[in-house]
């Protein structure tokens, strides 16, 4: 064998063992079902939410709030209101809401923040189960299917 292809087999064996040897871990996004103590008593700020599929532009993403406290109530910013209702967070991450309770206040205000105020809200009501990641400073709140996906980051963090 020529010294060249031995030259060339034995560099090929190298990139290839250093390929091997050198995995790459990727992060581990943890998620875990939310329990009324990591949901509850925290305050929330909206950072994402979409529906069907689909990415909703909010201004001011931080004007929209939630937040619970262990008795079950409920409360939060909607942009320009305020809401309330009352909840009940399982241990397994399930949201039973209390569909009665729910109210908000009827500031007036431009047409396009009033729509996406009123579609945040229906969002919000959809939604029936909760999960925190980040090491819990996350909160998803999402419908079975998916199709309602909403994306809070801890206030303050």
């Amino acid at each position: 064998m020529s010294r060249l292809v031995q030259l060339w087999l034995m560099g090929a064996l190298l990139v290839i063992g250093g390929c091997l040897s050198n995995s790459v871990e990727e992060a581990r996004v943890v998620q875990n079902a939310g329990t009324a103590s990591s949901v509850c008593n925290k305050k929330w700020q909206l950072v994402r939410l979409r529906i069907n599929g689909g990415a909703v532009s909010i201004h001011k993403p931080a004007d929209f709030t939630f937040v619970c406290n262990l008795d079950g109530n409920v409360m939060g910013r909607s942009g320009i209101n305020t809401y309330r209702g009352e909840l009940q967070v399982t241990d397994n991450g399930l949201m039973l809401w209390d569909s009665s309770s729910f109210a908000s206040t009827k500031m007036g205000g431009p047409e396009d923040l009033l729509q996406q105020e009123n579609t945040y809200l229906r969002a919000l009501a959809g939604t029936r189960q909760a999960f925190t990641k980040s090491r819990g400073k996350r909160l998803i709140l999402r419908d079975a299917s998916g199709d309602i996906y909403i994306e809070y980051v801890r206030a303050g963090s």
